[in-house]
């Protein structure tokens, strides 16, 4: 019985915790050497639920591909880039989340984080997808040192399947 239990509450706790972060892209400046570079990716490596990292240094991008079911949040992102002594940009992301608010104010809610953005941009009806699970790509404009943005500048919106 209880290992019925066991498998019910991890099947609960999966579907509950299936919005999350896909893709992040930030563009770190400061980094000009390779053991900076290598800093920055292991530093990424080392949160939970990061698969992949790809750092640039020409370019200063640092992409991170992330598992399904990660509870990795931004804040863990940025104070990975700040430790190493580097200055985060704007992010890439893609997400999936929540939309909660109101048509005239939404919010994007990253579930199994506490990351929530304000959404801004255009072409998406939003009224339709409040209280949906949808998958968001856009824009995270760079914030204060230990600070998240606000808003997330989304370039599309699609309902999750």
């Amino acid at each position: 019985m209880k290992s019925f239990l066991a498998l019910g509450l991890f099947a609960l706790s999966s579907v509950a915790a299936h919005a999350e972060y896909d893709q992040v892209n930030m563009t770190v400046f400061g980094m000009d050497c390779a053991p900076c570079a290598h800093a920055i990716h292991v530093s990424m490596k080392g949160i939970q639920g990061v698969n992949k990292v790809d750092v640039d240094l020409n370019t200063g991008l640092v992409a991170i591909q992330l598992a399904p079911g990660n509870s990795a949040g931004m804040q863990q992102f940025n104070q990975a880039v700040e430790k190493n002594g580097f200055t985060h940009k704007d992010a890439k992301v893609v997400a999936k989340g929540r939309i909660t608010g109101t048509t005239a104010a939404p919010v994007l809610e990253v579930t199994g984080t506490t990351d929530k953005y304000a959404l801004a941009g255009s072409g998406a009806n939003l009224a339709t997808l409040i209280g949906k699970t949808v998958t968001v790509s856009g824009t995270l404009p760079q914030a204060p040192k230990g600070k998240l943005p606000d808003t997330l500048k989304y370039d599309s919106i699609a309902e999750a399947k």
